[in-house]
């Protein structure tokens, strides 16, 4: 019977954080023929390609990156049962950035849950827009960085759950004025949905105004809720007050987003990596 081997997905880990099999190697304490093995391995037991190769080094394939998700999950369990059985918790500081769009209720359990486990980490949390979470993330003032990502998602994550869709979300008695722009509720000009929402509404050929800008997702739920116009939002900050705009109003079809956390840069210490694992594991059912 087919199995997945620890080792084996610790190596794929390596190998698409590192970029390349060459610099997966060292850090494995291994030869570059023998990750190219472990890779091949496991590929032979999945049954399908993992690896896109090239000149300037490797990409996940689609099933590498949805078994990305997986190995990072068993082998931050596998550490964190063998901490248990050896009696080690997780103590130290640890700075997490995360988008003001990401689902609260799913943030309070996350944190919940770490500190349920691990009572000795002291986390400073930071809500954000996603292009400070990037930077702070740049320039090393968090360890960890969860961010929403658009379509056409070239950006890396390490996803934390199931893509989100995007809604136009209205006070649940608000009606659009007849013969009126749309009354669009944004944030500030370096949100990235604000972007695409214009973009949208513009290629729709949908007449708008730009009639509130809140500072943060808080404020911008309070200006939907209180009725002040329509915002481009993802599904899991509507509230009771809200509800999405009825197809009847001709504005265009929004995608979906993905969150996750922003890939490792550099090496990280043990309690960031531990952290990073658990994180995740939280998302694989």
């Amino acid at each position: 019977m087919a199995h997945l081997d620890l080792a084996q997905l610790r190596t794929l880990i390596a190998v698409v954080e590192a970029g390349s099999l060459t610099a997966a190697a060292p850090q494995l304490f291994l030869s570059q023929s023998a990750v190219s093995e472990q890779i091949k391995k496991l590929e032979d037991c999945i049954g399908k390609p993992l690896l896109l190769r090239s000149k300037t080094g490797v990409l996940p394939t689609a099933a590498g990156t949805q078994l990305l998700g997986h190995a990072r999950a068993l082998v931050g369990m596998a550490d964190h049962a063998l901490r248990d059985m050896r009696g080690l918790a997780l103590q130290g500081a640890l700075k997490l950035a995360v988008t003001d769009y990401f689902k609260p209720d799913a943030l309070a359990r996350m944190l919940k849950a770490l500190a349920e486990r691990h009572p000795a980490v002291r986390l400073e949390v930071s809500v954000l827009r996603s292009a400070e979470v990037e930077a702070a993330y740049a320039q090393g003032q968090c360890d960890l960085g969860v961010v929403m990502a658009l379509p056409p998602f070239k950006q890396r994550l390490q996803l934390l759950g199931p893509e989100e869709p995007l809604v136009w979300a209205r006070a649940r008695q608000w009606v659009a004025e007849p013969g009126q722009p749309l009354p669009l509720l944004v944030l500030p000009d370096s949100c990235a949905l604000r972007h695409y929402a214009e973009t949208r509404l513009r290629q729709q050929g949908v007449d708008y105004v730009v009639a509130h800008q809140a500072s943060g997702v808080a404020g911008l739920q309070s200006a939907i809720a209180a009725g002040l116009g329509v915002a481009c939002i993802n599904a899991a900050v509507l509230t009771e007050a809200m509800a999405p705009v009825l197809p009847a109003a001709g504005l265009p079809r929004l995608s979906r987003v993905r969150f996750g956390l922003l890939p490792v840069q550099g090496a990280e210490p043990a309690l960031v990596q531990q952290v990073r694992a658990l994180l995740q594991s939280d998302w694989v059912a």
